[in-house]
């Protein structure tokens, strides 16, 4: 099942698919690109394909659905344009024909699909978990967004979603439907006092401009490559505004206990956290960890794997509300 296109059957998901292939020849024509192969990549919350143009370039193109909010992904493009002007290592956006970031598409004369395509960056994802090198190195990319972040200035128009309190509401919304899967009313119950006590937090430490702007929001070590030993990021499907400090709590949930405080070691190798930060990652750790799992209950696959993971997020989550540290081993 795919929410984000609304394929919930085999029959629905073809016919995707058969649309799909159509719109990327579209797709190719309003950028000409005379393609050598074009390789489907997966669906997700866009579809992707991979293609190789005769001339020699790389581009990961992607489909999104017809409902998509056009605005916020050609803000995702003025955003990705932005960091590769700044010197980052990012899937810059290509403009069509018309000079249009965000081509509308058809397929078979039906209403239009946003389709976006984008550099491809080489490398390789880490195979087997990063490596304590690789941990360092991204702490350092993370700071280097984040120094850009500092200087970039919404032009007008410019919207993407907000990281927050209010973000965090939805998800518990979402949560709260599909909990019942993985977790008993006692279980969820403690989930609802440690969401109270994060947005709590949260509303009480506003936002500056060395705490707060625009993060990735999903740099895990999924959409990370590296390539000659540096990790380059991608898919920034997720990026908007929020805390830095939550930004990073979202790079420490896929790392082991005792290199969280490598990424954090390269990072400040580059730009010192606020001290206040640090004692906010175990708040924004939680907030991604619940937002994690709202995302993820709503597949019935996933399920299992949620039920693996509650011991240690119940844990932690108790641990938050004795005010106990739970991120961070002891030294």
């Amino acid at each position: 099942m795919n929410e984000a296109f609304g394929a919930n059957s085999e029959d629905s998901l073809r016919l995707l698919l058969v649309q799909a292939e159509q719109v990327l020849m579209s797709a190719l024509e309003k950028f000409g690109i005379k393609e050598e192969q074009a390789e489907f990549i997966q669906i997700s919350d866009h579809i992707t394909y991979r293609v190789s143009a005769r001339s020699g370039g790389k581009f990961l193109l992607r489909i999104h659905p017809v409902s998509a909010d056009v605005p916020a992904i050609r803000s995702e493009m003025m955003w990705l344009n932005w960091l590769s002007s700044q010197g980052l290592p990012v899937p810059e956006g290509v403009a069509d024909q018309e000079g249009n970031t965000v081509a509308i598409c058809e397929a078979d004369r039906s209403q239009g699909w946003p389709v976006t395509l984008l550099r491809w960056i080489e490398g390789e994802q880490a195979e087997g978990g990063l490596d304590d090198r690789q941990v360092y190195r991204m702490g350092v990319l993370m700071a280097r967004l984040h120094q850009a972040a500092q200087s970039f200035v919404p032009p007008e128009g410019f919207v993407r979603p907000e990281w927050g309190a209010a973000s965090l509401t939805e998800d518990m919304q979402r949560l709260e439907r599909r909990h019942r899967a993985f977790l008993s009313s006692d279980e969820w119950e403690l989930y609802v006092q440690a969401a109270d006590l994060i947005k709590g937090r949260i509303a009480a430490w506003p936002p500056g401009p060395s705490r707060y702007g625009m993060i990735h929001a999903d740099l895990h070590e999924g959409n990370v490559v590296f390539k000659d030993g540096e990790p380059c990021p991608i898919d920034f499907g997720r990026c908007g505004f929020g805390y830095y400090a939550y930004d990073l709590a979202q790079a420490l949930i896929g790392l082991y206990p005792a290199q969280r405080s490598m990424l954090l070691d390269g990072y400040e190798s580059m730009r010192l956290l606020p001290k206040e930060s640090v004692s906010m990652l175990e708040t924004f750790f939680l907030q991604a960890v619940l937002e994690n799992q709202a995302f993820h209950a709503g597949n019935p696959q996933e399920i299992p794997s949620l039920k693996e993971q509650k011991g240690y997020i119940l844990s932690a989550i108790r641990s938050y509300l004795a005010e106990e540290p739970f991120l961070f081993p002891a030294k």
